[in-house]
C-alpha cells in the first residue's frame, strides 16, 4: 500500500515538471528547424554551443534568460564559431532579455535575425504587433504544458517588417538583413492578412515534429506570435536556400 502510494506521488511530481523540461529541450519545429528556449545561460552553455554550431536552420528564444558576464562571452564564442555558410539564426527576443546581450545580437559580424514585439531588447528586426503581456503569456503557456502546435498554428497577421522584406534584403546579399523604422516613426500595419499559412508554410512537415498534432481551435486561445513568426521565415529561408 505505501508503495503504491510512494509511485503515485512520483508520478504526480513528473507530471508537473514535465512541460518545464520539454520546454528546455532541443525541439524539433519541422523541415530541419529546431527551438531551444534558454533559461539560464550557465545552465544552458553547452547545449546551447552545439546548438550554434551544429544546427544549420534554428530558434534560440532569449525572452526571459538569465546570463552572466562569463556566459556572455560564451555565447559570443559560440556565435563567432558558427559556418559562414549557415542560415541566420532566428532570435527571439523581449522587453525582458538580459541588456548585456545587446551587443551580441546587434554584431554586424553575427549572422542572425531578432524577433520580437516593439518594446523589446534589443529594437528586433522583425517586429511583431502583439502586447507585450500577451507575448508573455503565450511564453509560459508552453511552460504549463499548451501543446507547441496550438502556439504556433493559426493566422499570422502582416507585419510592418515581415519575411518578405527580409527575403529581398538577404537576395540582395544582406545576410543580416536591415534595421526596421524607429519606433517612433514606424508606419501601422493597415490591416491583418486574412489568408491562412500555406501549404508551403504548415502542410509539409515530417513525421514526429509537433507541429503535425492537430492545433485546439478555441477563438481566444493564445498564439504565441513571435515563435510562430519565426517559424514562417524559416520557411521562407528555406524555400530561398541554395540546394
Amino acid at each position: 500500500m505505501i508503495k503504491s502510494f510512494l509511485v503515485l506521488i512520483l508520478l504526480l511530481v513528473l507530471s508537473i515538471s514535465a512541460p518545464a523540461l520539454r520546454a528546455t529541450e532541443l525541439t524539433d519545429l519541422g523541415e530541419g528547424l529546431s527551438y531551444l528556449r534558454v533559461h539560464a545561460f550557465e545552465e544552458s552553455a553547452k547545449g546551447l554551443t552545439a546548438a550554434i554550431r551544429e544546427r544549420d536552420f534554428l530558434v534560440i528564444d532569449l525572452r526571459y534568460a538569465s546570463t552572466s558576464a562569463e556566459s556572455v562571452s560564451v555565447f559570443q564564442a559560440a556565435l563567432a564559431g558558427r559556418k559562414a555558410y549557415s542560415a541566420p539564426l532566428l532570435i527571439l527576443v523581449s522587453p525582458s532579455t538580459p541588456a548585456n546581450l545587446v551587443d551580441s545580437l546587434t554584431s554586424p559580424a553575427s549572422k542572425l535575425v531578432t524577433l520580437g514585439v516593439k518594446e523589446s531588447v534589443p529594437y528586433p528586426q522583425v517586429v511583431i504587433d502583439q502586447p507585450a503581456e500577451t507575448d508573455h503569456r503565450a511564453y509560459e503557456a508552453l511552460e504549463a504544458g499548451q501543446p507547441l502546435a496550438d502556439l504556433v498554428s493559426g493566422k499570422i497577421g502582416k507585419e510592418r517588417y515581415d519575411e518578405v522584406a527580409l527575403m529581398k534584403e538577404f537576395t540582395a546579399g544582406n545576410i543580416n538583413a536591415a534595421q526596421p523604422p524607429a519606433p517612433d516613426t514606424a508606419t501601422k500595419p493597415t490591416g491583418a492578412d486574412k489568408t491562412q499559412p500555406t501549404a508551403a508554410h504548415a502542410g509539409d512537415k515530417p513525421v514526429g515534429s509537433p507541429l503535425d498534432k492537430p492545433a485546439a481551435s478555441p477563438a481566444n486561445r493564445l498564439i504565441d506570435r513571435v515563435l510562430q513568426r519565426a517559424v514562417h521565415l524559416h520557411r521562407a529561408l528555406a524555400a530561398i536556400k541554395p540546394r
